[in-house]
């Protein structure tokens, strides 16, 4: 006991200059603060925003709209770091320089630079499309060439039932909601390989069409099963052409009101988003199966579903995209919300946005695979397809 005093007795006076070096410290800091606080204040932001991109610990809707301005941040905090540097805080502008090169590992997300696995070029692969078809609308639908549509494994959102379509695929996994006029619209997913179990949830939707949902589907492919889920995550409706338009012709309560419905839209999908990405996950992290998740996440790469599945998946875009990749066939155009994300079972072969299709709001991304199981037995793969081409032929 009288030792254990001695030791309390020797740790208390390090406590107490401990206290006084981080109370020292902090009043070093607000007194730097209160002579640069917008240059401290744009830092702190960056900080914020960065952290939150890369590691999303919180799916609250605020942080959504945080993550977004992550490629304003950056420039703002590159100003903020010369400015500290012209006044010759050295020490806080060089801290913030370094963070300002930190963010690039996030901003990297929205560029394909890498030209794949090229090892594998030779290799067996299996092609994955995504694609959000917007119904296939009538001028598409009347004999359009679905030949580009084609792949191993389609997964379709917005889909609405297309002999062309079907007839490239031995089976089908399906969900479809009456959408207007006795049309049909849903989440397809559609495979050369046979699927031997399959799970697939429409989520209701207050005030709006239930078009959101997920498919989960176990596929044979060669001598191994895979997990494939076709994801539409909450659509949010927002059109930026209206408030353009509204500014445009000098309407500033249109313009006003347009960016009020803007940001209400957008609040709840970063709410529903989250929530529907959880009952996503449930099925792929973790799994025993290799997993492939595709669709339309309605959110950029910088966002809180991009990150949370980068915690566990990679995605094909960025590991073997190049350029910009966008998606989206509207205005605002220049983003991604389609997305391919991998388990680190697969090789990337290639990845690539086919914008030569452009009948929807959205073009279609293709992505080719390798199994790294299947490099020890690739000729079971090869048996498999033969077989099911066989069986498409003689139906």
């Amino acid at each position: 006991m009288e030792t254990l005093y001695k030791f309390s007795g020797s740790l208390s006076p390090a406590l107490q200059r401990l206290g006084e070096m981080l109370r020292d410290g902090g009043r070093w800091l607000l007194d730097k603060y209160r002579q640069f606080p917008i240059a401290y204040t744009t830092l702190s932001y960056l900080f914020f925003t960065m952290a939150f991109s890369y590691y999303p610990v919180d799916g609250h809707w605020l942080t959504g709209f945080v993550m977004m301005t992550l490629p304003l941040a950056i420039p703002c905090g590159l100003a903020a770091c010369i400015y500290l540097f012209y006044k010759q805080q050295k020490g806080i502008a060089s801290a913030g320089l370094i963070w300002v090169l930190f963010s690039f590992v996030v901003v990297k997300r929205l560029l394909g630079v890498s030209p794949g696995d090229m090892d594998i070029c030779q290799m067996e692969s299996l092609k994955v499309l995504s694609f959000n078809s917007e119904t296939f609308p009538l001028s598409a639908a009347n004999g359009f060439d679905a030949s580009p549509l084609q792949a191993d494994i389609a997964c379709f959102q917005e889909y609405s039932p297309n002999a062309q379509i079907e007839d490239q695929y031995t089976t089908k996994f399906e969900k479809l909601t009456c959408f207007d006029k006795g049309r049909e619209i849903g989440l397809a997913l559609f495979s050369k390989y046979p699927i031997v179990n399959q799970y697939g949830r429409i989520w209701n939707r207050t005030l709006g069409p239930d078009i959101n949902g997920f498919l989960c589907a176990d596929i044979a492919y060669g001598a191994d099963t895979i997990r494939v889920v076709n994801v539409h995550l909450w659509s949010m409706g927002v059109r930026t052409n209206e408030a353009v338009s509204a500014l445009k012709a000098g309407k500033l309560g249109t313009f006003c009101a347009a960016l009020s419905d803007t940001f209400h839209k957008l609040k709840e999908g970063f709410e529903h988003r989250n929530e529907q990405l959880k009952e996503v996950e449930s099925y792929v992290v973790g799994s025993r199966y290799p997993v492939i998740i595709c669709g339309d996440f309605n959110e950029t790469p910088i966002s809180y579903s991009y990150g949370k599945l980068s915690q566990n998946f990679r995605n094909a875009f960025e590991e073997a995209g190049q350029g910009l990749g966008f998606t989206l066939n509207r205005h605002p155009y220049c983003v991604r919300i389609d997305q391919q994300f991998v388990s680190s079972d697969w090789h990337i072969k290639t990845c690539q946005t086919l914008s030569g299709i452009s009948f929807s709001d959205h073009f279609p991304v293709v992505a080719q695979y390798v199994l790294k199981k299947s490099l020890s037995n690739p000729p079971d793969i090869l048996t498999q397809r033969r077989q099911l081409g066989h069986a498409m032929a003689s139906n």
